[in-house]
């Protein structure tokens, strides 16, 4: 296995900073320094960041969270807000693929896969993103077309996204929508710049994973078809 992969997978960093660290030297194998985060590494041997004795960790695990409002996509932070990590079990370690905003509720995926989570943010792979926002009117045509061509979204960007439905639902509209992009707050920014007000933000579907009935705040590890749609569309 190589060695950044194995530091991935224990949980210390994402697959980006574990290619980092190895390069800046700070990782020793059997107590000698290594800069080759694509050496292969045996179980048997000793693996050091920063003198911390890296665990090997070959079972991968994912996991799907359906995030409550007023968590936060991270796994510390300074003023104590609560984080998503506090909702999941800590063993084994695991890094979140992408982020939900603090606002925003639903599913986001928890894994110790570098490779995978690494494949599902890459924007190139165009992963579908399905959210349901809640606004106070019917988004015309004309908004409809420029959403789905790109709208203007502020530093130098364009915010992209397919209404798939609208419905009213006691006296709010729901809004279906699918995303491919990603931008950070994509949704958010759309709302702002065409001047439409948006209450709330549920992402419901990553890909071909849904939450269904998962309840807010709970978890639970990915289906087996869900595990064989990711092995089919990553390369």
């Amino acid at each position: 296995m190589k060695l950044f992969k194995i530091i991935c997978s224990s949980g210390e960093l994402s697959r980006r900073k574990s290619i980092d660290a190895i390069k800046e030297a700070m990782v020793t194998v059997n107590g000698r320094l290594v800069l080759d985060p694509f050496i292969d590494i045996s179980e048997k041997d000793d693996i050091r960041l920063d003198d911390k004795k890296i665990k090997h960790n070959i079972k991968l695990t994912t996991i799907l969270l359906n995030k409550p409002k007023g968590f936060l996509s991270t796994k510390s932070d300074e003023k104590g807000r609560k984080t998503i990590f506090e909702l999941i079990p800590k063993t084994p370690p695991l890094h979140h693929v992408g982020r939900l905003d603090k606002d925003t509720t639903g599913a986001i995926i928890l894994t110790n896969d570098g490779n995978l989570s690494q494949f599902l943010m890459h924007p190139k792979n165009n992963i579908e993103k399905e959210y349901i926002a809640t606004t106070d009117q019917f988004i015309n045509e004309k908004n409809a077309k420029r959403i789905f061509k790109g709208v203007f979204i502020g530093s130098n960007e364009k915010g992209k996204a397919k209404i798939i439905s609208q419905k009213s639902i006691k006296g709010k509209i729901e809004v279906k929508m699918i995303l491919k992009q990603g931008k950070k707050n994509e949704i958010r920014r759309i709302f702002k710049f065409l001047d439409l007000n948006l209450y709330s933000l549920n992402r419901t579907r990553i890909g071909e994973i849904e939450l269904s009935n998962l309840l807010l705040g709970s978890w639970r590890p990915l289906t087996k078809k869900e595990l064989n749609f990711l092995a089919k569309i990553q390369p």
